[in-house]
């Protein structure tokens, strides 16, 4: 059966990478601007400046699209997070937490609409086993990271810690960047404190 959300074919020549790349950009600004609602095929080859039959050479269908752009929005989170486990070197603990989660938010400080739309859309197509990949990957650093803490964090078992707190700053960020008008100061305070209470717990 023909997976319908994979890519029709990949660019292979610089004008052609130039068009895929140009298409994916329109309809992130498209979604981030005026949201969901706005987006459609028509409206992103036109704000790319290609015809929709390009459009439909790269990607069947909007859904296809809306993949594309998931994995885009992914490993740009993924290269915000690697980037500041380098930068906080030797913090504590509480300004290391702070530095991290604001890192995994950083999509909803440069567009908290277009972040939310893709939150929305990762729970509604059949992605989790992409997902899954860049949840190990998050996983990786988060290990490397906590193994610098040792001393300050409770007895926690490490494979569990590294699937669950991805989840709280997830549930956080949910709950008050996803309001409208979004709550990003609420969110990442709430993400640090309750990073913290986890880590610091006593079973």
């Amino acid at each position: 059966m023909q997976n319908t959300l994979a890519p029709r074919k990949a660019p292979r020549q610089m004008r052609a990478q130039a068009t895929h790349d140009a298409i994916i950009e329109a309809a992130a600004h498209i979604i981030g601007v005026g949201g969901l609602a706005a987006f459609n095929t028509n409206a992103v080859a036109a704000r790319a400046g290609a015809s929709i039959g390009s459009l439909y050479q790269y990607f069947g269908n909007k859904d296809a699209l809306m993949v594309a752009l998931i994995h885009r929005q992914q490993k740009r989170q993924l290269e915000s997070v690697a980037q500041a486990v380098l930068r906080v070197g030797e913090a504590d603990l509480p300004t290391t937490i702070r530095v991290i989660v604001r890192a995994a938010m950083q999509h909803h400080y440069d567009n908290s609409l277009l972040a939310s739309a893709i939150d929305h859309e990762e729970a509604r197509l059949p992605m989790d086993a992409e997902l899954t990949g860049y949840l190990d990957q998050s996983g990786d650093m988060v290990r490397a990271l906590l193994a610098r803490h040792v001393g300050e964090i409770g007895d926690i078992n490490i494979d569990h810690a590294v699937r669950t707190l991805p989840a709280l700053v997830r549930a956080a960020t949910d709950t008050w960047a996803n309001r409208n008008p979004p709550m990003l100061g609420v969110a990442e305070d709430e993400a640090v404190r309750t990073v913290l209470g986890y880590l610091r717990a006593v079973p």
